[in-house]
């Protein structure tokens, strides 16, 4: 039940987001995952380890999503700070995705090279879905570029993940949400 709150949570985040910058209100998907990601922090066990991992997974994003804008890769609409700078819900779903590492995507903690390969084809898949919504473009030749930013995104997801290692280690069970553990009590 943990993993499945988890996702949902995370997916209401990205579809805020998205839908937000589309329809041109892109602080009211700000503001909805934001508030999203402070109930994923109450309903968290390890707040603090949760929070660094927000934090190194939105500086994280913003280098490689700053990379991909200052090669010409990515356009978003509208523009971010300094027109070099990805927009801010970008940043924030990055830190919302940190979320998803100790939880529904802990089952790829030993598999990097797995959570490399999903992530080379899984990134530019969203990327091509926030095209269609019409918050991003992607240079051409499109399948250059979407190979330069699976790349980037397969080297970067499988780092976070194993930063989350090490915040977050020890069973499964030590980072479900409160609502969802099991207390086992010998009577």
């Amino acid at each position: 039940m943990s993993n499945l709150l988890n996702f949902l949570l995370y997916e209401a985040g990205w579809l805020a987001c998205m839908g937000g910058a589309a329809a041109g209100y892109p602080e009211l998907g700000i503001a909805c995952t934001t508030l999203l990601i402070i109930l994923h922090l109450w309903l968290h066990p390890r707040r603090n380890q949760q929070l660094l991992l927000m934090a190194v997974a939105a500086i994280a994003g913003l280098f490689v999503d700053s990379l991909l804008i200052a090669a010409g890769v990515l356009n978003f609409t509208p523009h971010g700070p300094l027109g070099v700078l990805p927009p801010a819900w970008m940043t924030v779903l990055w830190a919302q995705f940190a979320n998803t590492f100790p939880n529904c995507l802990r089952w790829l903690y030993h598999r990097p090279l797995l959570a490399a390969s999903l992530t080379f084809v899984g990134a530019p898949a969203t990327f091509l879905g926030g095209q269609r919504m019409g918050v991003v473009q992607i240079a051409e030749p499109q399948l250059a570029s979407l190979m330069l930013l699976g790349a980037l995104w397969a080297v970067t997801v499988p780092l976070l993940i194993w930063c989350s290692t090490r915040l977050h280690p020890g069973p499964p069970s030590a980072d479900h949400y409160r609502c969802c553990s099991q207390s086992h009590q010998i009577t």
